[in-house]
């Protein structure tokens, strides 16, 4: 019976750390968090993000429709006339930035760019032409048009798109440098696949 107890009761406390509240915005988009306050004019909240986070984040009251808890109550969220948001310190929005970069912003282009050069350059150089490509652009900031936000006023707010864009250059970074690793193997094996089809012939 003890050992029965235990395994129920583990599971039980599993469940439960696992057991997240959800925000249903009006756009129709569910986030899981743990909601920490509720104001006339937003919504704090820790996001339920794996690693698990620790950063604070904040969302306009006007952009939520309902809050689904853990406990399985809901909260429906009054559409109140839009008015300034509260005061936020510029910790708390470069690391809004920053986690937004993590979440909404694309890199595509750096994989794909180093990709080619580095494949393409594999017989001459050794690859190493896509390792300036990738370099060149993890170096580049990232366009305006490029950054995708979910209110575009937030990229009034300096510290804002400060965090935003170094997250922004970290991601480019990391796809340029998969990009390389990729097209190294890849490259090399297409012209040693081309080498000894050339062999075969003679």
């Amino acid at each position: 019976m003890r050992p029965f107890l235990l395994a129920y009761l583990l599971f039980f406390g599993a469940v439960c750390a696992q057991a997240q509240d959800i925000i249903l915005r009006r756009n129709g988009d569910e986030i899981k968090a743990r909601v920490l306050a509720i104001t006339p004019t937003e919504i704090s909240y820790v996001p339920g993000t794996e690693p698990p986070s620790s950063d604070t984040l904040y969302m306009t009251a006007i952009e939520v429709f309902m809050i689904r808890y853990a406990n399985g109550t809901k909260e429906l969220i009054t559409k109140a006339e839009a008015i300034p948001a509260l005061e936020r310190t510029s910790e708390e929005m470069t690391t809004q930035g920053r986690e937004d970069a993590r979440k909404y912003f694309k890199a595509s282009g750096a994989f794909w760019g180093t990709f080619g050069a580095t494949a393409v350059s594999v017989p001459v150089l050794g690859g190493l032409g896509g390792a300036a490509t990738g370099a060149a652009i993890a170096a580049s900031p990232p366009k305006d048009q490029n950054l995708i936000v979910p209110d575009k006023a937030l990229l009034n707010d300096p510290s804002y798109v400060r965090g935003y864009e170094k997250q922004a250059q970290r991601k480019k970074l990391g796809n340029a440098a998969a990009g390389f690793g990729v097209g190294l193997v890849s490259g090399a094996a297409v012209w040693l696949a081309i080498a000894l089809t050339n062999t075969n012939h003679f």
